[in-house]
């Protein structure tokens, strides 16, 4: 909590002394909001709120293409290793096949076929009708990368952005309690009033 609470310290027993700091740092932590609000143009609570809003909106989405690009970079390398897998060991498997699946065959290659059934089950999972290259997984692979990085250098600034106006709707809330929360009960029913209209 950034605002100390004055009346709560005082009845645990802190004197004067605390509450002259308090009362200071109190209105340090709203000066500072204060001229926050002011370098944003936030002429409002409501535009504060909004303001707010969009910044944890936009943090959100930017956080969440961002994960989906790694999810789809590590399905990418995934793949890719099956496919290696697949082409080192079709050999094998082909001999397998042709012994005519011998248990004896099997367990002098278990390591070999079982990467490869590995391999075969993931290709009919995807279902598709024709492999990509390793080369075309690696361009695929090279331009998530670019996304990634271009993301997230709009995720810290979103990121900073979203923490600076949390903390000051914070302050803003603390500092004018029920007084704030009168004023935007008001506005809402005038609102509603104006659309009843």
């Amino acid at each position: 909590m950034l605002f100390r609470s004055i009346q709560q310290r005082m009845q645990q027993g802190n004197g004067a002394g605390y509450e002259r700091w308090a009362k200071v740092y109190n209105l340090k932590q709203m000066s500072e909001t204060f001229l926050f609000m002011r370098e944003k143009h936030i002429e409002s609570f409501e535009n504060l709120y909004e303001k707010t809003d969009t910044a944890v909106a936009r943090f959100n989405d930017l956080n969440s293409r961002s994960k989906a690009a790694e999810s789809q970079m590590a399905a990418i390398l995934a793949l890719q290793k099956h496919i290696q897998n697949y082409a080192k060991t079709i050999d094998v498997y082909e001999a397998y096949r042709k012994s005519g699946y011998s248990k004896k065959f099997f367990e002098e290659h278990r390591a070999e076929i079982t990467l490869h059934k590995a391999a075969k089950e993931t290709f009919n999972a995807a279902g598709a009708a024709k492999l990509p290259t390793i080369k075309e997984l690696r361009q695929e692979y090279a331009q998530l990368i670019i996304q990634k990085k271009e993301a997230y250098k709009g995720y810290r600034e979103a990121k900073r952005e979203m923490q600076d106006l949390l903390k000051a709707r914070q302050n803003v809330g603390q500092f004018y309690g029920d007084d704030l929360k009168k004023e935007r009960e008001a506005a809402r029913q005038t609102m509603e009033i104006g659309r009843a209209s």
